[in-house]
């Protein structure tokens, strides 16, 4: 019976798939007062399928309802980007983004505002470009998501540049901070000429700092530190490492294509009562992922991807593997995803595969 219940959703979900194409369209100017104006928006809906009934609700989902206003002031020199969400869960509407965007010198991006920055491989995509419905765990375990801050980005034929100040990877998706030190991020890209394949690869370094815990178990006992370090105004390091490459390569109506990233985290922490002896604590994520696209409207991926969330301790770390099946009637504006994802724990093995389904309309 949940078999057929999962069959008669995916041809459910495929219908209001070819139907979303009405609205499916390119981006068109509004009138406004000063500058110019486009209007998008990503919209995602779906269902999760989870093979064991005790381990989840099969249910439909609203990914995401996003609107999308950008535009120009100044051309080519001042622009703006404006992105909005509907929650559902609390039937609001959210600001997610805000960034003024600064052309005056050469080859060079100044964005000012709340943003994501440039890290980690899929982190600064939009939504609608991922290739498979979940974000890797890479960027799942060590976004900072949005920022306060401001970004530089200088793009040059063979090599992209980024440099960041922000308020700080301890409050993802943060307003303000909790603390007067700041987050530096370094980034760089390299695209070297090489026909017939695109290729990227690159590293970068998120330099971050984090209060100290306001109490934290030491022994079985809870030991309370705030005040104490507060006094002293000590931050805690929180810092991420980490490199990607990819590589594209199209054929006539062949595409295939690699992703692989690794990133690694060194987070201190305090190990006695003494406020002062501390430590540090290394994790390490990474994943490699493949894409075959034989016909335009048809492409087949498989990621595998690992997590370990103290490199010190044995058998504590994740695992999955990922296939997918994409089809796009209209590029990714109007797209369905299939991805079944099955998990893999080093402790002890969990029977919680799932099957997830989603329609994409972005315009």
């Amino acid at each position: 019976m949940r078999r057929m219940t999962l069959v008669s959703v995916v041809l459910g979900l495929a219908t209001l798939f070819y139907a979303g194409q009405a609205i499916a369209q390119e981006s068109v100017g509004v009138k406004v007062g000063k500058g110019d104006l486009k209007v998008g928006g990503i919209l995602q809906a779906g269902y999760t399928y989870n093979l064991e009934d005790t381990l989840g609700t099969d249910a439909f989902t609203m990914t995401r309802a996003r609107f999308l206003f950008w535009g120009t002031i100044i051309p080519d020199k001042v622009k703006y980007f404006v992105q909005s969400e509907l929650k559902f869960t609390a039937n609001t509407v959210s600001l997610l983004d805000y960034k003024a965007q600064f052309f005056y010198i050469p080859k060079t991006e100044i964005t000012v505002g709340r943003f994501i920055p440039n890290f980690t491989l899929y982190m600064p995509f939009a939504t609608s470009k991922l290739e498979m419905i979940n974000y890797p765990l890479t960027t799942f375990q060590y976004a900072t998501w949005r920022q306060m801050g401001i970004q530089a980005t200088t793009t040059t034929q063979y090599l992209d540049f980024n440099l960041g100040i922000f308020n700080g990877a301890d409050i993802p998706d943060n307003i303000t901070d909790n603390n007067d030190a700041k987050d530096f991020l370094v980034r760089a890209d390299v695209k070297p000429p090489i026909d017939p394949v695109k290729l990227r690869f690159g590293g970068y370094a998120w330099i971050g700092n984090a209060l100290p815990p306001v109490s934290y178990t030491y022994k079985d006992t809870i030991v309370h530190t705030v005040n104490v370090l507060n006094k002293e105004d000590k931050s805690f390091q929180k810092n991420r490492f980490g490199g990607f490459a990819t590589a594209d390569y199209t054929k006539d109506r062949l595409a295939l294509r690699f992703r692989g990233e690794f990133i690694m985290g060194k987070d201190e922490y305090l190990t006695a009562p003494d406020v002062n002896k501390t430590d540090t604590r290394s994790s390490q994520a990474y994943f490699a992922q493949a894409s075959i696209q034989p016909l335009k409207q048809v492409e087949f991926l498989m990621r595998y991807e690992a997590y370990d969330p103290n490199t010190d301790v044995e058998k504590d770390g994740i695992s999955a593997l990922t296939g997918g099946v994409n089809y796009y009637l209209d590029g990714i504006n109007s797209m369905f995803y299939l991805n079944y994802i099955h998990k893999m724990e080093q402790a002890q093995e969990i029977n919680n595969d799932v099957i997830q389904a989603q329609v994409q309309i972005s315009f």
